[in-house]
């Protein structure tokens, strides 16, 4: 069953029960709340509550990453660190080290989304306060202006 299928069977429910499967759809790593916006009003949920539902969820999911890194990193401390050479984790590290932190929150979804994005930032000795900024304002960028387009008519969706 595909994320469509599983907004299209809630179509006909009630509207909390919509807005929380976008919600629970937009806390998923890679699929983002600008995916979970751009196909619930595809799908025919009401425009603005989705968006804001989308992008709560993402922000809360990223925000997630930040508060674990710290607690995270507290418990690695001391163990021998381990060099990881995925594909993403090095387009993030060449996206950070050309743009900073705006650019991994603005640009990143195109390669490997926010959560990974304030990972890298993160990792990269950014301030957690920095990160929080700039992810919000990437995660409401990318929600509002997927879920305009999708109002809009256009297949957002389709494209993603």
């Amino acid at each position: 069953m595909d994320i469509a299928s599983i907004l299209e069977s809630v179509r006909e429910a009630n509207l909390f029960i919509q807005l929380g499967v976008v919600f629970l759809i937009s806390l998923v790593p890679f699929l983002e709340g600008y995916v979970a916006a751009a196909l619930g009003i595809a799908v025919g949920f009401p425009a603005i509550p989705t968006i804001l539902a989308a992008s709560l969820g993402n922000w809360i999911s990223v925000m997630a990453v930040v508060v674990l890194y710290d607690k995270v990193g507290k418990l690695r401390q001391g163990k021998p660190k381990k060099e990881r050479s995925a594909k993403r984790m090095e387009k993030a590290r060449a996206l950070f080290n050309k743009y900073g932190v705006p650019g991994v929150a603005l640009i990143g979804p195109f390669v490997f989304g926010h959560h990974l994005g304030a990972l890298i930032s993160l990792l990269s000795g950014s301030p957690k306060r920095y990160v929080t900024l700039w992810m919000t304002i990437g995660i409401l960028v990318w929600t509002v202006g997927a879920g305009v387009l999708a109002m809009l008519g256009v297949n957002v969706a389709e494209r993603l």
